[in-house]
């Protein structure tokens, strides 16, 4: 077969011996590349910086208001409480309105703190803490 029958039949055409890869250009460091180097730290340690580090950790939120420790303000407080719906609630209510046939049902969740997710602020500086998820 030669190259003109190929393309009448929609083959491809041959494949060319592509030449090697060139050689990668010559290292501006020659054999001596230059080696990292390592700045010494400092580290500055101030008085409850130690505390601070500590008080990052999350603790464990209630559905209720909890006592724990700011760790904006640092100081120990009792926080308040904020319930806003979830998916949960959004859910049973589709369910209810569903199952009872009549919308009357559907608002009892909304009204249910068991139902809705419980946002934990602080009290002083009225900072995030916290959200206890129902299960």
């Amino acid at each position: 077969m030669d190259a003109t029958m190929e393309n009448k039949m929609g083959l491809p055409p041959p494949y060319e011996q592509m030449p090697p890869n060139p050689a990668p250009p010559p290292s501006y460091f020659g054999n001596n590349p230059p080696q990292p180097v390592a700045h010494p730290r400092t580290v500055v340690v101030t008085p409850g910086s130690e505390n601070r580090a500590a008080s990052n950790v999350p603790t464990k939120m209630g559905p209720g208001p909890t006592g724990t420790s700011c760790p904006t303000c640092n100081k120990s407080i009792v926080t308040r409480v904020d319930y806003v719906p979830n998916n949960r609630t959004h859910i049973v209510s589709a369910a209810l309105c569903v199952l009872a046939g009549c919308c009357c049902g559907c608002f009892v969740p909304y009204c249910m703190k068991s139902c809705k997710t419980a946002n934990h602020y602080c009290p002083q500086c009225k900072a995030f803490i916290g959200s206890y998820l129902p299960s």
